[in-house]
């Protein structure tokens, strides 16, 4: 009795269909591919470490200086507390004014920057890339272009969120455009309204939550940016915690963050009632 010799992977797969055959053959050397890409992400963020000399035992050791350093901040000096909330609104202003800007100026930008809206597509192309370029460059760097051209103030600085804003806010607005419901839109053509009309009664309907939520969003974001911006000269609360910091007064940089932390919640807590009010009244 002779025993049936057992057949080669290549016989067998020669045996199969073409078809099958080569998507076998395509996903065998894949069969370690998790190690792989594992390994490739090892490398890469060992070599992230390397780069940013990332240490945890730079760290540790560093830990009884920051004990110290909070220590040092207690208990918070309010002797300049005036001055301080001064600032804070001041900050809050830029914030206010420079979200506001931005959004009007994204607002009809954007129904050139959607696909479903502008037929033209040289038109939806140049406006986008306006968009991606404005907020493509942080605050802070456009922070420091505009304190150059118009000097040391908050007016830089609502320039400067008012770039980044009108970006950011401008490319949302467009997204949020083109997902709306096209039969809606259908629904206004067939009553024969011109193109203001559409936009009017059948788009910004169906986009104006969105579009609130973004804008508050952004207004929240503008004043922790304002703060940011005041470190490089664009006024705001920033000057002040940064001039605090760099004369070691460090109770009086507690008050400055103890004034920012509750500032930023209270519009946090405030965008929130607003956008549920608008939830209530779209319902």
């Amino acid at each position: 009795m002779t025993i049936p010799k057992s057949k080669s992977s290549s016989e067998l797969s020669s045996k199969l269909p073409p078809r099958l055959s080569s998507e076998l053959s395509s996903k065998l050397p894949w069969k370690y591919k998790g190690l792989i890409i594992g390994l490739l992400v090892a490398i890469i963020y060992y070599w992230a470490l390397a780069g940013t000399q990332t240490s945890p035992t730079g760290f540790v050791k560093g830990i009884p200086f920051m004990i110290d350093f909070v220590k040092r901040m207690f208990p918070p000096d309010i002797t300049h507390l005036s001055l301080f909330l001064k600032k804070a609104v001041e900050t809050l202003q830029m914030a206010i004014v420079g979200s506001t800007i931005g959004a009007m100026i994204a607002l009809p930008l954007s129904f050139l920057a959607a696909r479903n809206i502008m037929p033209n597509k040289l038109v939806y192309h140049f406006v986008r890339t306006i968009f991606d370029g404005l907020r493509g460059i942080n605050e802070i760097i456009w922070g420091l272009i505009f304190v150059s051209m118009v000097g040391l103030g908050p007016f830089p600085g609502v320039l400067a969120l008012s770039a980044h804003v009108t970006g950011a806010l401008g490319r949302y607005f467009s997204e949020a455009i083109e997902t709306v419901d096209q039969e809606v839109i259908k629904a206004v053509v067939s009553t024969g309204a011109n193109k203001i009309q559409v936009i009017v009664r059948g788009i910004f309907p169906q986009v104006k939550p969105l579009f609130v939520n973004y804008t508050l969003y952004y207004l929240e974001n503008n004043f922790r940016a304002a703060t940011v911006l005041g470190l490089v000269g664009a006024g705001g609360i920033g000057m002040e915690l940064l001039t605090s910091m760099r004369l070691f007064k460090n109770q009086e940089v507690l008050t400055i963050l103890i004034i920012m932390i509750v500032m930023v919640t209270t519009i946090d807590r405030f965008s929130a009632y607003i956008r549920k009010r608008i939830v209530k009244v779209d319902l």
